[in-house]
Protein backbone atom coordinates (compact mmCIF):
# COMPACT_ATOMS: atom_id res chain seq x y z
CA UNK A 1 0.00 0.00 0.00
CA UNK A 2 3.11 2.21 1.20
CA UNK A 3 4.63 1.84 -2.70
CA UNK A 4 1.16 2.46 -4.37
CA UNK A 5 0.65 5.66 -2.47
CA UNK A 6 4.08 6.89 -2.61
CA UNK A 7 3.88 5.88 -6.64
CA UNK A 8 0.93 8.14 -7.18
CA UNK A 9 2.59 11.19 -4.84
CA UNK A 10 5.16 10.53 -7.53
CA UNK A 11 2.89 10.49 -10.85
CA UNK A 12 0.86 14.07 -9.18
CA UNK A 13 4.56 15.85 -8.46
CA UNK A 14 5.54 15.12 -11.66
CA UNK A 15 2.51 16.03 -13.56
CA UNK A 16 2.34 19.24 -11.50
CA UNK A 17 6.41 20.00 -12.00
CA UNK A 18 5.66 19.31 -16.31
CA UNK A 19 2.67 21.94 -16.03
CA UNK A 20 4.51 24.73 -14.23
CA UNK A 21 7.41 24.16 -16.76
CA UNK A 22 5.08 24.48 -19.78
CA UNK A 23 3.30 27.39 -18.69
CA UNK A 24 6.74 29.20 -17.90
CA UNK A 25 8.05 28.12 -21.09
CA UNK A 26 4.66 29.70 -22.80
CA UNK A 27 4.86 33.22 -21.45
CA UNK A 28 8.32 33.19 -21.40
CA UNK A 29 7.98 32.45 -25.48
CA UNK A 30 5.18 35.47 -25.80
CA UNK A 31 7.78 37.38 -23.98
CA UNK A 32 9.91 37.23 -26.63
CA UNK A 33 8.19 36.80 -29.79
CA UNK A 34 4.66 38.54 -28.85
CA UNK A 35 1.19 36.95 -28.89
CA UNK A 36 0.14 35.12 -31.78
CA UNK A 37 -2.64 36.63 -33.75
CA UNK A 38 -4.47 35.10 -36.31
CA UNK A 39 -4.02 36.28 -39.98
CA UNK A 40 -4.31 35.49 -43.09
CA UNK A 41 -1.86 35.67 -45.73
CA UNK A 42 -2.41 35.25 -49.38
CA UNK A 43 0.71 33.86 -51.63
CA UNK A 44 1.11 34.67 -55.00
CA UNK A 45 1.52 32.23 -57.44
CA UNK A 46 4.27 34.12 -59.19
CA UNK A 47 6.89 36.05 -58.15
CA UNK A 48 6.73 39.59 -59.47
CA UNK A 49 8.92 40.29 -61.98
CA UNK A 50 8.99 43.59 -63.32
CA UNK A 51 7.56 46.98 -61.86
CA UNK A 52 5.39 49.50 -63.70
CA UNK A 53 7.20 53.23 -64.49
CA UNK A 54 5.83 56.27 -65.47
CA UNK A 55 6.85 58.36 -67.88
CA UNK A 56 6.79 62.48 -67.81
CA UNK A 57 4.91 63.15 -71.00
CA UNK A 58 5.59 67.33 -72.25
CA UNK A 59 2.06 67.13 -74.19
CA UNK A 60 -1.12 66.34 -72.18
CA UNK A 61 -3.08 63.05 -73.01
CA UNK A 62 -6.20 61.67 -72.29
CA UNK A 63 -6.68 60.54 -68.69
CA UNK A 64 -7.00 56.66 -68.75
CA UNK A 65 -8.76 54.55 -66.12
CA UNK A 66 -6.02 53.17 -63.99
CA UNK A 67 -5.08 49.76 -64.09
CA UNK A 68 -5.04 47.91 -60.76
CA UNK A 69 -1.82 46.29 -60.08
CA UNK A 70 0.17 43.97 -57.37
CA UNK A 71 2.92 45.27 -54.98
CA UNK A 72 5.18 43.96 -57.98
CA UNK A 73 3.61 45.86 -60.54
CA UNK A 74 1.87 42.75 -62.49
CA UNK A 75 -1.68 43.42 -63.27
CA UNK A 76 -4.80 42.12 -61.66
CA UNK A 77 -6.86 40.28 -64.23
CA UNK A 78 -9.65 39.90 -62.31
CA UNK A 79 -10.93 40.56 -59.08
CA UNK A 80 -10.00 36.93 -57.63
CA UNK A 81 -6.86 36.43 -55.39
CA UNK A 82 -5.02 33.16 -56.66
CA UNK A 83 -4.76 31.18 -53.67
CA UNK A 84 -7.46 32.93 -51.75
CA UNK A 85 -10.50 31.03 -50.80
CA UNK A 86 -13.69 32.15 -49.44
CA UNK A 87 -15.78 29.89 -47.06
CA UNK A 88 -19.47 30.09 -47.48
CA UNK A 89 -21.65 27.82 -45.81
CA UNK A 90 -23.15 25.03 -47.88
CA UNK A 91 -26.97 23.72 -48.78
CA UNK A 92 -26.77 21.65 -51.40
CA UNK A 93 -28.70 18.22 -50.35
CA UNK A 94 -26.50 14.84 -51.40
CA UNK A 95 -28.65 12.46 -52.33
CA UNK A 96 -26.92 8.67 -52.65
CA UNK A 97 -28.81 6.20 -54.32
CA UNK A 98 -27.81 2.19 -54.77
CA UNK A 99 -27.71 0.98 -58.30
CA UNK A 100 -28.91 -2.39 -57.42
CA UNK A 101 -30.13 -3.89 -53.82
CA UNK A 102 -30.93 -7.44 -52.97
CA UNK A 103 -32.63 -8.60 -49.94
CA UNK A 104 -33.10 -12.11 -48.98
CA UNK A 105 -36.31 -12.94 -47.49
CA UNK A 106 -35.73 -16.55 -46.95
CA UNK A 107 -33.48 -19.08 -48.08
CA UNK A 108 -34.98 -22.14 -47.28
CA UNK A 109 -33.75 -26.04 -47.63
CA UNK A 110 -36.28 -27.20 -45.09
CA UNK A 111 -39.74 -28.57 -46.11
CA UNK A 112 -42.45 -28.05 -45.20
CA UNK A 113 -42.16 -24.54 -44.20
CA UNK A 114 -44.02 -21.90 -42.29
CA UNK A 115 -42.41 -18.47 -42.21
CA UNK A 116 -42.96 -15.05 -41.21
CA UNK A 117 -41.08 -11.60 -41.78
CA UNK A 118 -40.89 -8.07 -41.47
CA UNK A 119 -39.37 -5.75 -43.42
CA UNK A 120 -38.86 -1.86 -42.15
CA UNK A 121 -37.90 1.20 -43.69
CA UNK A 122 -38.74 0.54 -47.14
CA UNK A 123 -37.43 3.91 -49.74
CA UNK A 124 -38.62 3.02 -52.64
CA UNK A 125 -40.02 0.03 -54.96
CA UNK A 126 -39.19 -3.11 -54.57
CA UNK A 127 -39.77 -6.44 -56.60
CA UNK A 128 -40.41 -9.56 -54.64
CA UNK A 129 -38.50 -12.55 -57.45
CA UNK A 130 -38.31 -15.96 -56.74
CA UNK A 131 -36.24 -19.11 -57.46
CA UNK A 132 -37.89 -21.95 -57.06
CA UNK A 133 -36.63 -25.66 -57.72
CA UNK A 134 -38.60 -27.78 -60.16
CA UNK A 135 -41.60 -29.19 -58.92
CA UNK A 136 -42.06 -27.34 -55.98
CA UNK A 137 -44.66 -24.68 -54.80
CA UNK A 138 -44.87 -21.72 -51.89
CA UNK A 139 -47.79 -19.61 -51.11
CA UNK A 140 -46.90 -15.97 -50.29
CA UNK A 141 -49.17 -13.13 -48.82
CA UNK A 142 -48.15 -10.04 -48.05
CA UNK A 143 -50.01 -7.09 -45.92
CA UNK A 144 -49.02 -3.35 -45.48
CA UNK A 145 -48.37 -1.83 -41.83
CA UNK A 146 -52.20 -1.11 -41.20
CA UNK A 147 -53.02 -5.03 -42.28
CA UNK A 148 -54.17 -4.52 -45.54
CA UNK A 149 -53.48 -7.48 -47.97
CA UNK A 150 -50.72 -6.31 -50.47
CA UNK A 151 -50.90 -9.76 -51.87
CA UNK A 152 -53.40 -12.17 -50.69
CA UNK A 153 -52.52 -15.66 -49.78
CA UNK A 154 -51.03 -16.42 -53.74
CA UNK A 155 -49.32 -19.91 -55.04
CA UNK A 156 -46.45 -19.89 -57.17
CA UNK A 157 -44.47 -22.59 -58.95
CA UNK A 158 -41.87 -22.84 -62.09
CA UNK A 159 -38.05 -22.33 -61.87
CA UNK A 160 -37.90 -18.72 -61.21
CA UNK A 161 -40.35 -15.53 -61.38
CA UNK A 162 -41.51 -12.12 -60.34
CA UNK A 163 -44.57 -12.11 -57.49
CA UNK A 164 -45.46 -8.63 -57.44
CA UNK A 165 -43.45 -5.22 -57.30
CA UNK A 166 -44.32 -3.41 -54.24
CA UNK A 167 -44.15 0.96 -53.95
CA UNK A 168 -45.18 3.07 -51.86
CA UNK A 169 -45.04 2.19 -48.49
CA UNK A 170 -42.08 1.70 -45.58
CA UNK A 171 -43.30 -1.51 -44.38
CA UNK A 172 -44.29 -4.98 -45.32
CA UNK A 173 -44.75 -8.44 -43.25
CA UNK A 174 -44.38 -11.24 -45.37
CA UNK A 175 -45.56 -15.25 -45.00
CA UNK A 176 -43.91 -17.98 -46.86
CA UNK A 177 -45.61 -21.47 -46.71
CA UNK A 178 -44.53 -24.36 -48.64
CA UNK A 179 -47.35 -26.04 -50.89
CA UNK A 180 -45.79 -28.66 -52.58
CA UNK A 181 -42.21 -30.23 -51.82
CA UNK A 182 -40.69 -33.21 -51.18
CA UNK A 183 -38.62 -33.63 -48.02
CA UNK A 184 -36.22 -31.69 -47.15
CA UNK A 185 -33.60 -30.34 -50.45
CA UNK A 186 -31.30 -27.91 -50.54
CA UNK A 187 -32.37 -24.42 -51.42
CA UNK A 188 -35.48 -25.55 -52.71
CA UNK A 189 -36.72 -21.59 -52.31
CA UNK A 190 -34.96 -18.49 -52.38
CA UNK A 191 -37.40 -15.15 -51.95
CA UNK A 192 -35.64 -11.55 -52.33
CA UNK A 193 -36.83 -8.25 -52.86
CA UNK A 194 -34.56 -6.47 -55.09
CA UNK A 195 -34.65 -2.90 -56.65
Amino acid sequence: MKSFITGLLTILAIGIIGFITFRSTTSFMIKIFGSPSPSAYVFPSESPVASSTTKASSTPEESETPVKTTKGGMPIEDTKVKGATTYAPSTKTIVTTTTHLTLTLIKSSVCPVSYITEVKDISGPLSLKYVLKDGYSFGITVWKRDGSEIIQNTTYSGNSGLVKTVDGIDYMKVRIESKSCSGNSDNWLTLTAER
